[in-house]
Parts: C-alpha cells; structure tokens; sequence
C-alpha cells in the first residue's frame, strides 16, 4: 500500500511582496511560505512571477506550504 504524499501540486495565481497566492488542482487557494533568503530574493521574485504568467504547476509540501527544493520527487530513508 502507498502512503499518502505529502506533496499537492498548485499554479502560482498571485504574486505581490512579500506574498505568494498559489491554486491547487482542487481548486483551494494557499498562501506561500517564504523563507527570508527567498524574500531578500529579486530574481527569486521574478522567477515566480514568469512561473505564475506561465501557468506552470510546481510542488508544495502539503503540511508546511512552502516551495520543494528537490522537485517532485520526495526521497525517504
């Protein structure tokens, strides 16, 4: 049996400093958490800003809302 992820993909919907909206595929609206070195961050902003124009999904933890680092794939020992 699979365990459940902790990990929901969303659309980035609304950037605004120091906010990030993003939309998940059920359609619930989730605020971002950004850590400081991310809001000091101005390439950081405008990455998220062509992402949300994109309309790409990224990753999010579930529990914690913020950005994964290592991409769709979640790793465990």
């Amino acid at each position: 049996m699979l365990a459940e992820s902790t990990i929901i993909p969303v659309q980035i919907r609304k950037v605004f400093y120091p906010f990030i909206i993003a939309k998940d595929d059920n359609g619930h609206y989730h605020y971002l958490n950004i850590n400081a070195a991310q809001r000091k961050d101005t390439v950081f902003w405008d990455v998220m800003m062509r992402i949300s124009q994109a309309g790409l999904w990224l990753p999010i933890d579930k529990e914690s809302y913020q950005l994964l680092e290592n991409d769709w794939l979640e790793f465990k020992d």
